[in-house]
């Protein structure tokens, strides 16, 4: 989680009130954040990713001012500047949005603000500038006709922080910021920049153009954004303009054109949502009158009207992390405060036991490692490459996450064999035989679940080394299931993943429960294991 460190004296500048250091730790403890440290002049924090408004100092004081009762729920007003953009449509970052800040007061606070939040969310939500890049300017340095286009390699810029002009292509080979972000533009012909009258004024992702830089003087901004995924540009970009909206600037509007249509940002309109009373209480286990709900979501920055028993509920555009109703009923309860609960012991008495599924996972372990086995653990998160292509696996519909934070870790696997290949892969170094296995969860969608999934428990096993074979893995297989004494029998399988002829599906009460056989020496060569393998996996609820 980020670890950020604010100035003590801005934020309580910008909060507006009088707090001791104890004082203000307990407050935004009790919003979200955890206090890691505290000095005379610092405060460091360990804020939450899905909570990315809370990254600025402004963000943070926003909300302590809305717990304390100190402000309410803020509509935020759009001018019009009357500034376009001509887009041209970029594969490499097609989207793009952008605001004029105007009222700035460039303060050292205020500046050491800006670099810290741009950098913070470049690196957070813009996950090291791919998803999205932030280019903030001096508005006054940049001339009306603003257009957004590639340019050949041999254009020039001159880099922020340097006196000398330089071609795109030599930005990205002796400027630290093009060494570091080049890899996103590999492979292309042509650069994204941002041009006016006098040339181009913003390299993204990699650098600005010393032209348009803020300084001291700077009393208007122009913030440009790019990326790969529309929604988080746009996300990006609100949280960025309500922070500098509570330092009292004026946000405005760009208006960017795409041909014959153009998309207007920001837009700082307030989604909502229509909650019951009733279920607001019986879901957070408490009996609150209207008014207290009210005053709850006032002081998580939530507007709300009033229809009987009905509330409907306006979201702030900054509050990127409201996904579902229950993330309201969690600020609700927030603002009635945690330690305003009266805990309460159930009228029932319980005794603890291990689920079903758990008992037999431990079962099936025993009997493994009696076997000679090694279990092994491995995380949930995979992604398509391993589980699909490297075991010549045909693509199948899976849980995929919309945001990952590494492409090696972007869905949820739905068998657990390539996880075993993976270890095997990566422990070529290591004594033969290799016999491993996983006891462990696989995700399927499952559209009739309401969370549209559901998650299987499966083991896993292989064997690795010179005589591996169907007939060895076979008899494992045998072995177990006669110790759990369950009756099985084996059926004509047909998988890429393993060598025709020399794999078999397993069936329980006229069930395919799972599969074994020999791996396909194409799989090992991808993988670039050297030994045989045979392996086997049970879907473990089925038995």
């Amino acid at each position: 989680m980020p670890i950020i460190t604010h100035d003590k004296k801005d934020l309580l500048n910008l909060i507006g009130t009088k707090l001791s250091t104890q004082e203000l730790e307990e407050v935004i403890s009790l919003i979200k954040p955890n206090v890691e440290s505290s000095t005379e002049t610092e405060i460091v924090l360990e804020v939450t990713p899905e909570r990315p408004d809370l990254f600025g100092i402004e963000g943070l004081s926003r909300a302590i001012k809305l717990y304390l009762g100190l402000s309410g729920f803020k509509n935020y007003q759009v001018l019009n500047s009357k500034l376009n953009i001509k887009a041209t449509h970029i594969p490499k970052r097609p989207y793009i949005a952008a605001a004029v800040i105007r009222n700035v007061s460039m303060t050292d606070a205020f500046i050491k603000s800006l670099m810290n939040i741009q950098e913070i969310l470049a690196e957070s939500i813009g996950r090291k500038r791919k998803k999205v890049a932030i280019g903030i300017h001096d508005l006054d340095g940049i001339s009306q006709n603003i257009s957004y286009v590639e340019a050949n390699r041999d254009e020039k810029i001159f880099p922020l922080g340097t006196n000398e002009e330089m071609t795109l292509i030599e930005v990205l080979e002796k400027i630290p910021k093009g060494k570091e972000y080049g890899h996103l533009l590999a492979g292309v012909e042509k650069f994204p920049v941002f041009k006016d009258a006098n040339g181009i004024f913003s390299f993204p992702p990699i650098i600005n153009s010393d032209r348009t830089r803020v300084t001291e003087k700077t009393k208007n901004l122009f913030v440009e954004l790019t990326g790969l995924d529309k929604k988080a540009v746009l996300q990006t970009l609100n949280i960025i303009v309500t922070n500098f909206a509570e330092r009292g600037c004026i946000i405005e509007s760009v208006k960017i054109f795409y041909g014959d249509k153009f998309e207007v940002t920001p837009e700082l309109s307030p989604s909502y949502v229509d909650l019951g009373i009733g279920e607001i209480n019986k879901l957070i286990g408490l009996d609150l009158k209207k008014s207290d709900v009210i005053g709850s979501l006032s002081r998580m920055g939530y507007g709300a009207t009033d229809n009987k028993d009905v509330l409907r509920i306006y979201i702030p555009q900054y509050r990127t992390d409201i996904l579902h109703k229950i993330d309201l009923l969690e600020d609700v309860a927030i603002g009635y405060g945690f330690n305003n609960f009266i805990p309460h012991l159930p009228n029932i008495a319980t005794v603890g036991r291990s689920h079903p599924i758990e008992k037999l996972s431990n079962k099936v372990r025993n009997l493994l490692i009696g076997f000679g086995f090694q279990e092994i653990i491995r995380p949930i998160l995979t992604n398509r490459r391993n589980m699909f292509d490297r075991m010549c696996a045909k693509q199948e519909n899976i849980i995929e996450l919309e945001n990952p934070v590494s492409e090696e870790y972007a869905c949820l696997r739905n068998w657990l064999l390539p996880s075993l290949v993976e270890v095997l892969s990566a422990n070529k170094h290591v004594e033969y035989p290799q016999n491993i296995f996983e006891v462990g969860d696989a995700v399927i969608p499952d559209y009739q679940e309401e969370t549209m999934s559901k998650t299987v428990r499966k083991i896993s096993c292989s064997m690795s080394h010179s005589k591996a074979s169907y007939d060895e893995i076979k008899g494992v297989v045998e072995s177990l299931l006669k110790q759990m004494g369950t009756d099985y029998a084996f059926k004509e399988n047909s998988s890429s993943t393993f060598i025709e002829g020399r794999q078999a599906s397993i069936v329980v009460k006229n069930n395919i429960v799972g599969f074994l056989g020999e791996i396909n020496p194409e799989v090992l060569d991808k993988w670039g294991l050297e030994m045989p393998c045979a392996a086997f996996e049970i879907e473990l609820e089925k038995l």
